[in-house]
């Protein structure tokens, strides 16, 4: 391999952001009219706290290295970016993950993680080539016609309800970390990050037996009119009767009152009884993606 020294390796700022969508489109094939929101994002984002390094000569840039922390995941970083085309297999790529790597050790950083189409596609032999392995995996699944879904038998019981904004934030996040505390895919949201993305209360509904809340679904319309459902969480003492599936139906007749004809949800593959539920009720898998990730070396210092 050649080390292109052509390229300095540094610290992007606010102004590289336009320079940087270049990289990302040549990267990933970004539509041009992507330019002006994806720049202003960030260079908010370069202005507070986003960590990216750059392969620069002058303005011009040959790849970017992007580091976020994950929420609910204290320690583990996402790692996206690239290198354009006519510079790879040159070390750029290489040097913009080692200065990245080096660089992590003033925030607590234990691992970094970065999502993956392929374990066969060039980013995913780069990484694994370097240290990285394979974490887990993610599939999409997708319900087409929710109308034809079967009804709801009512329960004296139980009853599927939403809460004012502020308990039912609490509510989820509650009910969250005692459905999912222990299991690989947990990662527990904060009051703030839950009240900061939820468009409405209706969104987060919940299973009551007796009046006593035991599980949680967040349910969304996205911009683009399909339904979104995830998490659905039912704590460990209710499990297995049925009110998980009782919660999801609930959930996805109210996205087809809204108007969502097609709806997603998402799911680890090892998660295999979320998989066979949704599957029960007419979900088909439509895309699946890896998570690779890197332990960080134990009092990892910047250099």
């Amino acid at each position: 391999m050649i080390l292109n020294s052509d390229f300095d390796i540094r610290r992007a700022g606010p102004d590289d952001a336009a320079a940087l969508f270049v990289v990302y489109a040549a990267i990933t094939a970004a539509d041009a009219g992507q330019l002006s929101a994806w720049t202003q994002e960030m260079e908010a984002r370069l202005e507070t706290d986003a960590r990216v390094w750059v392969a620069a000569r002058g303005r011009r840039l040959a790849g970017y290295a992007l580091v976020d922390s994950l929420p609910g995941l204290p320690g583990v970083f996402d790692l996206s970016g690239g290198v354009v085309p006519a510079r790879r297999r040159q070390g750029t790529g290489e040097r913009l993950l080692r200065r990245a790597m080096n660089d992590m050790g003033d925030i607590g950083a234990t691992a970094l993680s970065c999502r993956v189409e392929s374990l066969t596609d060039e980013s995913a032999v780069f990484l694994l080539h370097r240290g990285f392995h394979l974490d887990h995996e993610e599939c999409l699944l997708e319900l087409t016609g929710p109308d034809s879904l079967p009804s709801l038998r009512p329960e004296p019981s139980i009853e599927v309800r939403a809460y004012p904004r502020e308990r039912a934030v609490a509510e989820f996040c509650r009910l969250y970390e005692r459905s999912f505390h222990g299991l690989a895919w947990s990662q527990p949201y904060s009051e703030d990050e839950v009240a900061a993305s939820l468009t409405g209360s209706e969104d987060l509904l919940f299973l009551e037996i007796d009046g006593v809340p035991v599980g949680t679904i967040w349910q969304e319309i996205l911009p683009d009119g399909r339904g979104r459902v995830e998490p659905l969480g039912i704590i460990p003492a209710h499990q297995g009767r049925g009110h998980g599936r009782r919660l999801l139906l609930a959930a996805l007749h109210e996205l087809n009152r809204r108007g969502a004809r097609r709806v997603e949800i998402g799911t680890w593959r090892e998660n295999h009884a979320a998989l066979a539920l949704y599957k029960s009720l007419g979900f088909v898998e439509t895309g699946n993606w890896f998570f690779l990730n890197f332990d960080l070396p134990a009092g990892l210092k910047s250099e």
